[in-house]
């Protein structure tokens, strides 16, 4: 027996502990090799001391209990002299399987309390906030970092007492209860001496006996009296219900965070009646628990069972009078009894969510627009974005990828300052430039699978290579993108990369083994593959045993230990996705879903934004939102960038608003970890962008909240939307969408702060809104993104007696135009299909213009979006062109040069039109042929100058 436990005992280290110890150590090694070993030492020497004082509390009080119960069930002699040894050893083995359940139960307890470090370093490092709730005058630090960590207590300490008893009542009925064998002789039988021969055996008889004595096994109460086991529960009892009452109390603070109410937060009902009655029900069990703990000396149980009674009685009571009051007290003039707390969940949720700062003006659309003006703003012009992203990553994937091993994973918006024409090369001028960027991603399981082997997924196939950028304003004469940044290797005209290798990057999980006997592929050259070694600073050493070994364990990888590619200067490549990477140094902060690309100083950077959170903010109203599904927020900053560098690994976090309650206490909770935004180098602070997972928060919440005046805002009377638009057919709501522009009347936040001949474009991220249940615009929100003024938000509100047109008018007005939507008729024929791009919403000066670009694709596979019109509408004036700059002309009056007129149909190109509406509709049909023929042989240049000619025809 004693072998079998020892065999089990080593089976359980070796598939527990060893596997945890070797995992501390793997991530200790890790967090050396990034820097940040000092994060990790703190959070686990953090969570193994709570771990620890979570076991020990709650296994001894439970196992003192145990002990107590056992005592009080076997009396005061214990075990008597004369009981026999098999008796002791029956109650000691009771005692040890007790132990062990408590031991479970206090190991599963210490785990989730080891899980709590954040709470407690939080509450250790508390900042206060600047403001304090309305109702108990409490620092709003006190919700965000203090009573968590207070109910955490109380729960943990509920669940030991809870569980004490429990085990107390086990151990007081099993050492109470003892088991005796008993045998009871059979009775004198009638039966014959010959009856009892002819018995089979089976019976217990036979020829050779009589009937078998019969053994009973019978339970006998063998423990003291139930007295000695009453003081042990009453003092059990008394702490529960001293819990209790702490938890009540606090539970007055959560009704500042009660929803379901005209108000989210404390209500009248909820101040009025709800609040004292938890104060009185709070001490109700604290006088319940000071009675049980009398009850030891005055052995009185009827005041507990009073007290209990009244506990009921006064919750109950408490119930009716809070229904009465909100039936017959509120509801009939709930305004009037609301309107003080609706204040208060207007001004809590503005300022929780940064929306108490966004500087509002009014904007009064004009239709005054020249081609002087457009000329004027031909920054904002120059930079109208035409390529949509979702068919632009299509077009990258057919031109760019060169391999199925490579993926563009995502198109970012970003925007830099080059010279990008001869004019300003020669004269050392840059120009202001929105560009569209993607980095060639490697995607190993893109490989055929019989190429899917170790080697080539961990030390072959090892980084992407390069990225692609193009501007959004700029298309080649066959509606493709025009390249800044192309090819492999990269090449450009305008920026240098000197290191485009991705070691790290947005779809890059698996691990990968530098610096083996096994060449990496850098890239492909035509037929052959270009190989190189891995020369950066990332990675964890994989020199010993001991680490291959923990690697392995980690992994569950054997090739890391055996493999003879490997050397004992390879290095690990781990937590290779950036979001990954940064959540494992930073778990307690929250990240925005869309990091982005920025080429800098000739190498390849990444750039997250990262948030402080919390749910604990008073009367503010809370959202659920992609990725912070556990516990969803209401309260939000977006206090740090990250910046992770392509091809070293390394991550540093910058803190851009240091007046964040949060973040300084993480500040100082981690004093090596955050750093000032001033440190992080300028050319990558040029490239810092408002983020769109704060800025769609915010734009839900202020689509509501813009209404502060409690009347409005109660009777619900001027909700904004999102509006939608038209994508693939169906309508969707619009996404929030960068652009380059002049902020209209002012730049830093302050009506008419400035001329307009002063103002200068910027980067912006802006939405439209319009009202619940109407089309037409309201109003637009804007985030500013460059310095000084990163972070400003401004709102524009339209006058609600004038109409300006929203997306979706403008997309009924595009259906209704006969010969655009005669044109998108004849392109969405079979083995074609048309896309409509993002309808841009551009205010300029105090105008409005749209913009929509329109897409022609074939529907088969492999698919080249090629971008083909451009439709602008302003005012009561729309138009479809080839270009922008011709639908703009068209718009506002410029000289244009007459196209030249398409000729015979025999081939496309050639001059004349036919006169007549019958030879019209002849080569109509003939053009439409030969473009069915162009597209079914995959030329969809020779597809497309048939349609124009079609166009040319039909305005003709």
């Amino acid at each position: 027996m004693k072998l079998a436990n020892v065999v089990i005992g080593v089976i359980l280290f070796l598939v527990i502990v060893v596997p945890i110890v070797l995992g501390i150590f793997g991530d200790l090694w890790w967090f050396e090799a990034v820097g940040y070993d000092a994060v990790f030492v703190k959070v686990l020497l953090t969570s193994i001391m709570l771990g620890i004082g979570a076991f020990v509390a709650f296994f001894v009080v439970s196992y003192a209990c145990i002990r107590i119960a056992k005592r009080a069930a076997l009396g005061k002699s214990k075990v008597s002299k004369s009981n026999s040894r098999g008796k002791q050893k029956a109650i000691s083995e009771k005692t040890r399987i007790l132990a062990i359940i408590a031991a479970i139960a206090a190991f599963v307890s210490a785990i989730s309390m080891a899980g709590q470090w954040e709470a407690v370093l939080k509450y250790t490092n508390y900042t206060a906030f600047a403001a304090s709730d309305p109702v108990f005058g409490m620092n709003i630090g006190f919700y965000a970092f203090t009573l968590p960590l207070y109910s955490i207590i109380l729960n943990f300490l509920l669940a030991i007492f809870v569980f004490s008893v429990v085990i107390s009542l086990i151990s007081y009925v099993i050492h109470s209860v003892g088991f005796k064998l008993e045998t009871q002789e059979p009775e004198e039988s009638d039966e014959t001496d010959s009856e009892k021969e002819s018995r089979p055996d089976f019976f217990f008889g036979g020829p050779f006996g009589g009937a078998r004595p019969q053994r009973n096994l019978k339970m006998k109460w063998s423990g003291g009296s139930w007295q000695r086991f009453v003081p042990l529960v009453s003092i059990l009892l008394f702490l529960i219900f001293m819990v209790i009452a702490g938890q009540i109390w606090l539970a007055q603070y959560g009704l500042l965070f009660a929803g379901g109410g005209a108000v989210y937060g404390a209500g009248y009902t909820d101040v009025n009646v709800t609040l004292p009655l938890l104060n009185i029900l709070s001490i109700v069990s604290f006088v319940i628990g000071i009675l049980f703990l009398a009850n030891i000396r005055i052995k009185k149980s009827r005041f507990i069972r009073d007290g209990i009674v009244a506990f009921v009685v006064i919750a109950v009571l408490g119930l009716i009078v809070s229904g009465a009051v909100q039936a017959l007290i509120v509801r009939p003039n709930e305004f009037n009894a609301e309107k003080p707390y609706i204040e208060r969940n207007i001004q809590g949720t503005l300022a929780a969510y940064g929306l108490d700062k966004a500087m509002e003006e009014s904007f009064s659309v004009g239709y005054d627009l020249t081609a002087d003006d457009i000329s004027e703003n031909s920054a904002t012009i120059g930079n109208i974005r035409l390529w949509d992203w979702r068919p632009l990553q299509q077009t990258y994937s057919q031109l760019q990828l060169f391999r199925t091993y490579y993926d563009f994973n995502d198109v970012d918006i970003d925007r830099y300052s080059l010279s990008t024409n001869t004019t300003n090369m020669a004269n050392g001028e840059q120009e202001y430039k929105q560009v569209l960027v993607s980095p060639r991603e490697m995607n190993t399981d893109e490989l055929p699978s019989q190429a899917q082997s170790w080697v080539n997924k961990h030390l072959v196939y090892t980084h992407g290579y390069g990225a692609v950028m193009n501007p959004v304003d700029e298309v080649s004469s066959e509606g493709l993108p025009v390249f800044y940044v192309k090819d492999l290797p990269p090449s450009s005209d305008y920026l240098t990369i000197d290191q485009p290798r991705i070691y790290y990057g947005e779809s890059t999980d698996d691990y990968v083994v530098t610096g083996t006997d096994t060449n990496e592929l850098d890239y492909p050259s035509g037929d052959e593959n270009i190989f190189t070694p891995y020369e950066g600073t990332g990675g964890v050493g994989l020199s010993g045993l001991a680490r291959r070994l923990t690697y392995a364990v980690k992994f569950r990888s054997i090739e890391l230990l055996v493999s003879g590619s490997i050397q004992s200067d390879s290095k690990l490549l781990m937590h290779r996705s950036i979001t990954d990477r940064a959540s494992t140094i930073a778990p307690f902060l929250s990240y925005d879903p869309d990091p982005y690309m920025v080429i800098s100083e000739g190498k390849l950077y990444w750039i997250m934004d990262a948030y402080t959170t919390t749910y604990m903010y008073p009367y503010s109203e809370p959202v659920m939102v992609r990725g912070f599904e556990k516990s969803g927020l209401n309260y939000i900053r977006n206090s740090v960038k990250v910046v992770v560098d392509a091809y070293n690994g390394d991550v540093r976090f910058y803190v851009i608003d240091s007046t964040d309650p949060i973040v300084q206490t993480y500040q100082k909770m981690f004093p090596k970890l955050l750093h000032d935004f001033e440190q992080m180098p300028g050319d990558l602070k040029q490239h810092i962008r408002y983020p769109e997972g704060l800025f769609n928060i915010q734009s839900l919440i202020y689509s509501t909240y813009h209404m502060k005046n409690p009347q409005v805002f109660y009777n619900k009377e001027d909700v904004w939307v999102i509006p939608d638009e038209i994508y693939r057919g169906s309508r969707q709501p619009m996404q929030p969408y960068y652009v380059i522009m002049k902020l209209p009347d002012s730049t830093d936040g302050q009506t008419q702060a400035e001329p307009a001949s002063s103002r200068q474009e910027e980067f912006i991220l802006m939405i439209p809104f319009t009202p619940k249940g109407k089309e037409n615009l309201i109003g637009w929100m804007a985030a500013r993104s460059d310095q000084p003024n990163y972070g400003s938000l401004l709102v524009y509100k339209f006058s609600k007696q004038e109409l300006t047109y929203g997306p979706m008018q403008i997309e009924a007005r595009i259906d209704q135009d006969p010969d655009i939507s005669q044109l998108i008729t004849l392109w969405s024929q079979s083995g074609s299909d048309v896309l409509r791009g993002n309808t841009l919403v551009i205010p300029i000066e105090n105008s409005i213009l749209y913009v929509e670009p329109l897409y022609l694709e074939a529907t088969e596979r492999g698919t080249l979006p090629q971008l083909q019109r451009v439709v602008v509408a302003y005012g009561d004036r729309l138009t479809m062109q080839d270009t922008l700059q011709e639908a703009l002309d068209v718009i506002f009056g410029a000289a244009t040069t007459p196209p030249e007129e398409p000729g015979e149909p025999g081939e496309p190109g050639e001059p004349g039109l036919p006169a007549s509406a019958e030879e019209k509709l002849v080569q109509i049909t003939e053009l439409f042929q030969k473009a069915q023929d162009a597209l079914a042989a995959g030329n969809l240049g020779l597809y497309q100058q048939y349609i124009d000619q079609i166009g040319e025809l039909a305005k003709g």
